[in-house]
């Protein structure tokens, strides 16, 4: 492999200066970079240089030169790392078409953090970001397709070619296509997706009118229907989506605030781009209370029993500018949660450390995986054919015995959904779904083990682990799902209404079949849904039928909305009132008369308010932006913009920590322009003053011209904002005193890679 060209004594310095001490804290500067001279450590010494908290130790998992730019890991059911590392990868913007990545699977025997035996499952594949085990084989996100590679005797052999599952996986960046795959707790396959990749995916071969555009959000598969859908939209760069103890989805973030509770049909804070629908108005924001930097990668909440109970449930993630694993405490808030900094769980100390998922293995471990290299955000790779994988675990833990879940027996499968470490949980209930689907489940057993589990739960965390076994088991019928609708736990009776809706041929993002479509339920579950919208006290209920009713036709959703609509506390919620209008919006100008008396009747404003501007609006092109001069008077008060370019103008209530309004140039060579006509006052001093800042992977130049006369000029960039990642920059205007002037802001393309700016303000003050 190739090392930095620094020398050794250079490494050995630098070493030193990062020597562990006791409860040692960050020492690297919190500023947001895109590259850094920093020297190559070797994986020793990098665990040497992180601050690892009192009572746990670091092992190296394995490093180069067994791994070589390791992008995607998992486990598999008998505790083997499976590992895929891109070696196609070259930029954000470039990749190679040979078929030279690989999957590895690698195997601790004596449970001492460190690999021992290792295999190649498939080493002639392309460019490859995403992969799961399951189902008797592995599924791979190679874009353009979702692929399944079979290996059902499970001899790490694949049985036969990949078959296709989905196509269509956009690639425009390289970091921002399909990632982060994960089983749900309801048996669909999970993934995330970047906003600067748009991808029209679908069965090969199937009618453009059956695909689904997404790009920036969370989608899932089926793996037994084959279905996919788009299950929430907006984000930014999400490479991190889990599930906590109840099935919630919380994904991690870059750039826009970091953490996000994500709801099934939920619209969420987009970046940089428009939202696919211009009539969102109002998308679902952000949970945390607290800020890092940018870039995160992975999201696993620690589930298991290994470590000490004060980090039970935390949302573990990497850092990627930090270079620091984080975690994060939710706490309830209504329907929703508030995201509170748990701790710097531990610092690296290496700028060249890179970490992009986070596992949580069968020992109750936390690993984690790091691309490593100093160009963090990936426009080019200065440490090629490097990587590693690193455990965390209490210091002097036993070792476990290792697991073999497919050698066990359905009985004993089933036991394991009230195992203390929900790898085994995971783990069996993925296996009990293939099984029951293969037609080889004892399902008596079964049955009766699941069933005394939910009778015997003392927590909504057990009640709910026998569930979701018994529905992908097929133990339980819709009858009993019905009865569990009034069940005391509100989760039960919440998963009861998703279950009896999953397979609905609507969903929130893909309504051909919403006009023409069977309800999802019968008439007398309706009922009880709507009793429960009218009377059921829990947000949480209100929220997943909130979800429910994007999945229904649209003449069956007007009564569920009415009910929901009566609970005036909802408009505090953070989700409820929004997930209300998702769901009502389409059929505005469908019926209108219709959509008006719901406004008049409900308890919202905000859907009051919607209702009557979207009567209005009319229809639109989602590309011309929404109330673009709206924006720019509350940003830069009194200037008209011209020739905006690539996503129009876009408010954003949170971009590192401040309120901002992005713009592009209209074309490499026709900048953006803010633009003011006035007077100078005679008798006054007068200054422009303005905040701005760039796009993560770009930057972008600035010009302040009057009446043809450029004033200023300067590249705003990761070397020019300040530690807080915005520039300040006020131009003296005194000396046009008593002239009438034209002032323009130029938004103007430098290298025509990511030219977006960022303005927190515009202002001209005279004193």
């Amino acid at each position: 492999m190739k090392f930095s060209s620094y020398s050794l004594l250079m490494i050995v310095f630098a070493t030193s200066l990062v020597a562990p001490t006791a409860n040692a804290q960050q020492r690297l500067p919190k500023k947001q970079h895109r590259t850094s001279d920093a020297p190559f450590l070797s994986p020793r010494q990098a665990v040497d240089a992180m601050s690892v908290p009192e009572g746990f130790e670091v092992s190296i998992f394995a490093s180069e030169p067994t791994l070589a730019e390791p992008i995607a890991f998992c486990f598999d059911p008998r505790g083997r790392l499976w590992v895929v590392e891109n070696l196609n990868y070259r930029t954000r913007r470039e990749h190679t078409d040979e078929k030279v990545s690989r999957i590895q699977i690698l195997e601790d025997t004596d449970s001492d953090g460190v690999f021992d035996n290792r295999k190649t499952f498939k080493d002639d594949l392309t460019f490859t970001s995403g992969i799961a085990v399951g189902f008797g084989g592995v599924y791979l996100g190679s874009p353009p397709n979702l692929v399944f590679i079979p290996d059902a005797d499970g001899d790490d052999v694949p049985d036969g070619p990949g078959e296709i599952l989905l196509d269509g996986w956009g690639i425009n960046d390289r970091h921002e296509t399909l990632n982060s795959f994960i089983w749900g707790p309801d048996g669909w396959l999970y993934g995330c997706h970047g906003v600067f990749t748009q991808s029209q995916v679908g069965k090969p071969g199937c009618d453009d009118s059956q695909r689904q555009f997404i790009d920036g959000g969370i989608w899932r598969f089926h793996p037994v229907t084959k279905k996919y859908e788009v299950y929430a939209r907006g984000l930014s760069n999400p490479w991190g989506f889990d599930f906590d103890r109840h099935g919630q989805g919380f994904a991690t973030c870059c750039v826009i605030p970091h953490l996000f509770h994500i709801v099934q049909g939920g619209v969420y804070h987009k970046q940089s781009r428009p939202h696919i629908n211009p009539y969102v108005y109002d998308d679902i924001k952000t949970i945390r209370d607290h800020t890092h930097l940018s870039a995160h990668g992975g999201a696993r909440f620690y589930l298991a029993d290994a470590f000490p109970s004060e980090y039970h449930d935390r949302l573990f993630m990497c850092n990627i500018h930090e270079h620091a694993v984080l975690t994060d405490v939710m706490e309830r808030r209504g329907s929703s949660f508030v995201g509170k900094h748990g701790d710097d769980f531990m610092p690296t100390n290496d700028l060249a450390w890179v970490g992009f998922s986070v596992e949580i293995g069968p020992e109750g471990g936390v690993y984690l995986l790091d691309w490593h290299d100093t160009d963090v955000c990936g426009n080019a790779i200065n440490f090629p054919e490097s990587g590693r994988v690193y455990r965390i675990m209490p210091e002097d833990a036993k070792p476990i015995e290792r697991p073999n879940l497919p050698a066990l027996s359905d009985r004993q499968l089933a036991d394991l959904q009230s195992h203390p470490n929900d790898w085994y949980v995971r783990q069996a209930r993925v296996l009990l779904h293939h099984r029951s689907v293969n037609g080889t489940l004892d399902r008596v057993a079964v049955a009766h083990a699941l069933a005394e589990q939910f009778r015997s739960a003392d927590s909504s965390k057990y009640r709910l682990r026998a569930l979701w076994a018994q529905y992908l088991t097929q133990t339980i019928n819709r009858s009993n799902l019905v009865e569990l609708l009034g069940h005391d736990d509100e989760y039960v009776r919440a998963w009861s209404v998703r279950f009896l809706c999953d397979r609905s041929a609507v969903d929130a993002f893909f309504l051909h079949a919403a006009t023409s479509a069977e309800s999802p339920v019968d008439n007398d579950v309706m009922q009880r849904f709507l009793r429960l919208a009218n009377e059921d006290s829990s947000p949480v209920v209100r929220l997943f039928l909130a979800s429910a009713v994007t999945r229904f036709p649209f003449e069956d959703r007007w009564d569920l909305l009415h009910a929901l609509t009566q609970h005036a506390d909802d408009t505090d919620d953070p989700n409820l009132e929004r997930m209300y209008w998702f769901a009502l919006e389409p059929m505005v100008p469908l019926w209108p008369q219709k959509s008006l008396q719901l406004a008049i009747d409900c308890r919202l404003p905000k859907i009051q308010e919607f209702v009557a501007r979207r009567l209005a609006t009319g229809d639109r092109v989602a590309s011309v932006g929404e109330d673009w001069q709206a924006v720019v008077a509350k940003v830069a008060p009194k200037f008209d913009a011209r020739h905006v370019g690539e996503g129009g103008i876009v408010y954003h209530s949170s971009f590192r920590n401040q309120t901002a309004m992005q713009t592009h140039p209209e074309s490499r060579k026709r900048p953006c322009r803010l633009i003011r006509d006035f007077k100078i006052p005679a008798d006054k001093q007068t200054q422009l003053k303005m905040r701005v800042s760039h796009h993560p992977y770009g930057d972008w130049e600035l010009r302040v011209v009057v009446n043809d006369q450029v004033l200023k000029k300067t590249v705003v960039g990761p070397d020019t904002v300040g530690a807080n990642e915005w520039l300040d920059i006020n131009v003296d205007l005194t000396s046009y005193a008593g002239q009438e002037i034209r002032l323009m802001l130029e938004n103007r393309a430098n290298d025509w890679n990511n030219e977006w700016a960022y303005w927190n303000h515009v202002v001209v003050v005279s004193r």
